[in-house]
């Protein structure tokens, strides 16, 4: 009874394993244009310009090429348009968001020092949104491979014993016992048998071999995925002008990531003699991460031309999971139609462990046209094959993960140039982005077009721009067994408004 009480409450319980995948991770990987408006209209490409808020968190010497302190603020309208492919057929869903996505301050210190050769020191704290994590998508086709093929991974190997429910056992007890004593891969397979999708080939104890109760040619799935979050950066900043030749920058970063998801799976059309058909299967994920990561940054000033670099160290991001999950199935039993459900009623809560996203390296360089105006031009890289997942007394599970997006991953490059044309105190901005997947086998890049007008009122100016940027990503269905490809492509078109004051 002491247990009943509990699981009344939603009873939580501790596991000795993670639940992530490649395709969370692949989530976390690359970034949208998230910052002042001014930053956002010329594509990002300011590691050799400075003088923006955003730009700061890019390339800590920009702050330095401040004259004056300010302070500012940016407000975003984003429409995401997600289509998802599934075997041929696409789906697509629109959603809208608003956020707060910048808010930052430098303060801006002038040497009077004129034996000094620090002429001007700067600090400044930014925070801007790397990326939305907001996403409803939908995916629909058909395959020959089937859900049974999922619990039949997770079940082999496992003795039988483990699966039947005893005199005075619940489900909600036995699937918490399984993934205390067991772990993830215990609690698949005993859903899966619960549900009647599989089967063990003999009733008995210390066996270990399933076969499916599923009978099947084609198969129609359906999946529908709701995931919103964020990634957010919050920079402290400093840096120093040195002989009015070079700004020198230091940052120290804070990653906040909170991601939640929950997918709902239906897969129909066996045989008609199936015993068991019409499977439905819940999966919901929640990640809470907090991290840091350090960058040195510099801008070299040759008269109109500017030269800038910067390095980004690896984000350490601590992680905790939570997951719950949810089976339904039907079947004939004596002349009867019975629909089963199995919902343990339980959220994981697994061991917390870290999450390395590889280190970037960023070459700039700008041309001032005097007061009329300015190009520049940013490349990155970051190997995002270098991706790392560790925890604490070593997990051969993550170890074989963090292999994994080896071979999953490459080398992220992206090359942004934008522009900007003053006439008077109006200001006329374009940009470009173009960003090669992160995974291997796409090969479609993500590419951004940018728009924007900013207008300078003395103390203060105001900045609005517009972006269209479309991404595509791979995921699969499910990580082991129906682990058959999607693709969800969107197009996100982006508003933003900026307002900065010069104290």
């Amino acid at each position: 009874m002491w247990n009943l009480r509990i699981l009344l409450v939603f009873l939580i319980i501790t596991q000795h394993s993670v639940s992530q995948t490649v395709n969370d991770i692949n989530y976390f990987l690359g970034g949208e244009l998230n910052g002042t408006a001014r930053y956002n209209s010329m594509a990002g490409a300011f590691g050799a310009l400075g003088g923006d808020l955003t730009s700061i968190s890019i390339n800590p010497a920009g702050s330095s090429v401040y004259l004056y302190s300010e302070i500012g603020g940016t407000l975003s309208f984003n429409n995401k348009t997600v289509e998802g492919t599934y075997y041929g057929n696409s789906v697509s869903k629109t959603d809208n968001n608003q956020k707060l996505d910048q808010v930052g301050a430098v303060l801006v210190f002038n040497n009077s020092n004129t034996e000094s050769s620090w002429t001007r020191l700067s600090a400044g704290i930014n925070s801007h949104i790397v990326s939305k994590f907001n996403q409803n998508s939908r995916l629909y086709g058909s395959s020959s491979n089937g859900i049974d093929n999922y619990f039949l991974y997770f079940s082999d190997g496992l003795a039988f014993e483990n699966l039947p429910l005893y005199d005075g056992e619940t489900v909600p007890e036995v699937y918490r016992v399984l993934g205390e004593e067991n772990g993830f891969a215990a609690q698949q397979a005993f859903l899966g048998y619960q549900a009647y999708i599989i089967n063990p080939f003999n009733f008995v104890d210390g066996e270990t071999k399933y076969y499916s109760n599923l009978e099947y040619g084609n198969l129609d799935h359906e999946l529908d995925i709701l995931s919103k979050g964020l990634h957010r950066k919050t920079t402290l900043n400093f840096s120093a002008l040195y002989s009015d030749l070079i700004h020198l920058g230091f940052n120290l970063n804070f990653h906040k990531l909170e991601y939640h998801s929950d997918q709902s799976f239906f897969e129909s059309n066996h045989y008609i003699d199936s015993p068991v058909y019409n499977i439905g299967f819940k999966n919901g994920i929640s990640s809470f991460r907090n991290g840091f990561s350090g960058q040195f940054g510099a801008i070299m000033k040759l008269k109109k031309l500017r030269l800038g670099f910067s390095y980004d160290s690896p984000q350490y991001i601590e992680t905790s999971d939570e997951t719950k999950q949810s089976l339904t199935s039907t079947y004939l039993d004596q002349g009867s139609i019975i629909k089963e459900t199995i919902d343990p009623g339980i959220i994981n809560i697994y061991d917390s462990y870290q999450l390395s996203l590889p280190s970037k390296k960023t070459l700039s360089i700008a041309y001032i046209f005097g007061l009329k105006g300015l190009i520049s031009i940013d490349y990155t890289t970051q190997n995002a094959a270098n991706t790392v997942l560790t925890k604490e007394g070593n997990s051969k599970y993550l170890d074989e993960l963090s292999n994994t997006f080896k071979n999953s991953f490459q080398s992220i490059q992206t090359f942004k140039i934008g522009g900007e044309y003053r006439f008077k105190d109006i200001s006329l901005r374009a940009g470009y982005l173009k960003r090669n997947n992160a995974q291997r086998n796409i090969i479609d890049s993500d590419q951004a077009i940018t728009f924007g007008l900013g207008f300078n009122f003395g103390s203060n100016s105001m900045s609005l721009s517009f972006v269209q940027l479309n991404e595509n990503k791979e995921f699969n269905m499910f990580s082991e067994g129906l682990n058959d490809p999607y693709t969800l492509s969107n197009t996100i078109n982006q508003l933003c408004l900026s307002y900065n004051i010069k104290l």
